[in-house]
């Protein structure tokens, strides 16, 4: 806190008045001659002791009302940064942030939000004195930079700033002005965020907790709100992928959903979902506010790699969110990795998912594989294969383990069928790596075709299932089902996610799948070859067996590749030129490359992207990617003033939050004033002086500490 008229502060000296009227009145008592004692019988001890503490009492709210005139006249002025270290004299370095986001294209009752933003901002550089310097910048992404310029020049600033579909760098832009502080002979700063609140601009503020700012330079934050508007605003909510099975002519389903995030309903809205710049469906949709609806969109892929898209928007007034990107990735091939005992030639059975995936190689589908023995195996090399295939394994090297789970959880699929030689033991050890259960013995006996059971009926619902039969869509399939001579019997791991796929007529599990990291272990309990089933003769062995390889692979190879805006992008994959250029809406960038285990790392930090498709280019090989605005953008929830002065943990302090609505034009500027020299606040010692007098007032007319009792 300072002061304006420091001199007055030796108005203080006169506490030493009531003081010394206190100290004349403390006269010695004087000796009187009395002709009985009946009058010290009644003068207690304790009577004098309250007459003291009356007296006292008065004296210090004498001397506090005194001190709070004297404190008053001075024109204390408390500093907008709390700081203490600057006067109303010293320049100020004044931070016009300026909410730059697509949320400010909306107009309210006082027009377009961001021309409100322009007026305030002008407001803030004339009301400064003309040696205070500015900064001027966005909160989404602004070329005017961190360049410390004086009022005539941010004045032209505020004028080239406009609204970009970006993302929110409002972090960025804070942690900048700290820097240049850092660089500042100023000794403090206010930043002037001029926003409509919207939640998804504020809420990074909490993320500013591990910001450093010296302790002699701190930053004020004065936050001024701008109104609302009443209008619809339908957007992509979500898009999600249905199926996993991606190849070449299978149908996929996209999942689209739509919000009206606006607070007024929607009417008369088309919803489109385009594919390769060719419309492949269309639905209309009223919504109420906050009303969500799911649509469904069929698509054929013709050929393999990236698919793109978008689904838009028609009839929604606000723009910007009523386009959103979408890349499919196809697979061009599965690289699966076989690993098996030697076939001995004398037995008698032999495991036929080798001769499947030949026969699958042979059709040009997109099963590339290969076959291995466990002593050939180089577990380095696994990363490079989409799926591995444990086919048969009489036990499961102890030294693998880590491995395998790095696999999975890398985003890759293993499928496991046993040997019927195999150890339950070392299984169980392999199947508690991913949390799989536990095989608790064996069921029937090794080719003696006496069946134990039956495969249960097909129930489609899993994507391996999923869309295998053409049928009606109540239709029931009718399918000749395998016999079952031995299988291993497995106990589920209880919560842990598995879902099963086949399933034995004694309600045995015969195919399940466990989820681990961001891949899939697939767990049959009955092996390849026809001494455990007649499965391997029936006609549905080959597909069930070729999708689940193709599902087990989907997780790392297939799906919509997508990266939103506000954080950095960041890619990895597979690329054979070491140099690599990104290109977005006719621009080019040079990212960041590193070599990682399984390809490169593509970094950029990306904030000066729009919505739109990029390109990663290296030499002949090209990537997809859909770039979208954040989801939350959509959303015009606003933060209320009790939220925004909650913002406690950031190390910048919220001097005050003003909204417009509320303040006349004249008031607006007084807070705007108030903001960047500080507020003089010699009405609080007025108003305390006053109620100390009161209080003074009340005890001498009210304490009767003097009577006699």
């Amino acid at each position: 806190m300072n002061f304006l008229n420091p001199f007055f502060l030796l108005g203080a000296l006169s506490v030493a008045i009531p003081v010394v009227i206190h100290l004349i009145n403390l006269r010695r008592p004087q000796k009187v001659s009395f002709s009985t004692l009946a009058f010290f019988e009644e003068l207690q001890k304790s009577t004098i002791r309250k007459i003291r503490i009356k007296q006292y009492i008065l004296l210090a709210l004498r001397v506090l009302a005194v001190l709070m005139l004297a404190l008053a006249l001075a024109r204390p002025l408390l500093s907008p940064t709390l700081g203490g270290a600057s006067d109303a004299n010293e320049p100020k370095l004044a931070v016009l942030l300026m909410d730059n986001s697509p949320s400010m294209n909306r107009i309210g009752a006082e027009g377009p939000f961001f021309e409100q933003a322009r007026e305030v901002a002008k407001q803030v550089v004339e009301q400064s004195k003309s040696d205070d310097r500015f900064i001027v910048t966005g909160t989404n992404h602004s070329e005017q930079g961190a360049q410390m310029v004086n009022g005539a020049r941010a004045l032209d600033l505020i004028e080239e700033i406009s609204v970009t579909n970006t993302g929110n760098q409002i972090n960025h832009a804070i942690e900048m002005v700290a820097n240049q502080l850092k660089n500042s002979a100023m000794q403090h700063a206010v930043i002037y965020l001029i926003t409509d609140a919207q939640k998804s601009q504020l809420d990074d503020l909490k993320e500013l907790d591990d910001l450093q700012l010296d302790e002699s330079r701190r930053v004020g934050l004065q936050i001024i709100t701008l109104g609302a508007s009443s209008q619809p605003n339908v957007a992509v909510a979500d898009l999600e992928l249905q199926s996993r099975m991606l190849s070449q002519g299978t149908p996929v389903t996209l999942q689209v959903e739509v919000r009206n995030y606006g607070d007024a309903g929607a009417a008369n809205q088309f919803v489109s979902l385009e594919v390769e710049g060719r419309m492949v469906g269309q639905y209309e949709v009223n919504l109420d506010p906050g009303e969500t609806r799911q649509l469904g969109f069929e698509i054929v892929p013709q050929n393999v790699g990236d698919i793109a898209g978008k689904v838009v928007i028609e009839g929604d007034e606000i723009s910007y969110d009523n386009e959103r990107y979408f890349v499919l990735r196809i697979p061009e091939t599965r690289t699966v990795l076989l690993i098996s005992d030697s076939e001995d030639e004398a037995s008698e059975f032999v495991s036929y998912l080798r001769p499947a995936l030949e026969a699958a190689r042979r059709a040009n589908t997109q099963i590339e594989f290969t076959r291995q023995q466990p002593e050939e195996v180089d577990q380095s090399t696994w990363l490079q294969n989409d799926v591995i295939i444990l086919d048969g394994l009489e036990e499961i090297p102890e030294y693998w383990s880590e491995d395998l789970q790095r696999y999975v959880q890398n985003g890759k699929g293993l499928l496991f069928l046993p040997s019927e030689q195999g150890s339950i033991e070392n299984y169980n050890r392999f199947l508690g790596l991913f949390n799989a259960g536990r095989f608790t013995g064996i069921r029937g006996e090794y080719a003696s075709f006496k069946p134990v059971g039956r495969v249960a009926g097909l129930v489609e619902g899993h994507p391996i299932l999923e869309g295998m039969f053409e049928k009606e869509e109540d239709e029931q399939i009718q399918v000749d089902l395998p016999e079952l001579f031995y299988y291993y019997e497995l106990e589920q791991a209880s919560g842990t996610g598995t879902y099963t796929i086949l399933s034995s007529t004694t309600e045995d599990e015969i195919l399940v799948e466990q989820r681990f990291g961001d891949g899939r272990l697939l767990v049959s309990t009955l092996g390849a070859d026809p001494g455990w089933s007649n499965f391997p003769v029936n006609a549905l062995f080959a597909p069930i067996y070729f999708r689940s390889v193709l599902y087990a692979s989907a997780s790392e190879q297939g799906g919509l590749n997508s990266h939103e805006l506000g954080s950095t992008f960041a890619w990895n994959g597979v690329l054979a030129n070491p140099s690599v250029e990104l290109s977005l809406n006719d621009f080019t960038y040079k990212p960041e490359v590193q070599n990682i285990p399984n390809g490169v790392s593509v970094q950029y930090t990306g904030r000066e992207w729009n919505p739109g498709l990029l390109k990663i280019s290296a030499g002949d090989q090209q990537r997809l990617v859909a770039v979208n605005q954040e989801v939350a953008e959509s959303d015009f929830q606003s933060l209320s003033e009790e939220e925004l002065e909650n913002f406690s943990e950031i190390p910048v302090t919220i001097t005050t939050v003003l909204n417009t609505n509320e303040l006349s034009q004249d008031n607006l500027v007084a807070e705007l004033q108030s903001a960047g020299m500080g507020r003089e606040i010699w009405s609080w010692f007025i108003w305390a002086a006053l109620a100390l007098l009161v209080a003074e007032t009340l005890i001498s007319k009210l304490y009767r500490a003097e009577s006699i009792t």
